[in-house]
């Protein structure tokens, strides 16, 4: 519905995003997210995009 995908979309990713969430293990690759269900990957973007 929010058209996630694992890759930047015109310069905007998750890890920029006010939804994000680090991961929290020293070793894991993806974080979590307010809006989206699942593992996210921070260099990820959907829709719901929105900077901190």
């Amino acid at each position: 519905m929010l058209h996630y995908q694992d890759s930047p979309k015109d310069g905007h990713s998750c890890s920029g995003c006010s939804s994000f969430r680090p991961p929290t293990a020293p070793d894991a690759e993806t974080g979590t997210c307010k809006v989206l269900e699942g593992p996210i990957s921070p260099h990820g973007w959907c829709m719901a995009y929105s900077p901190r």
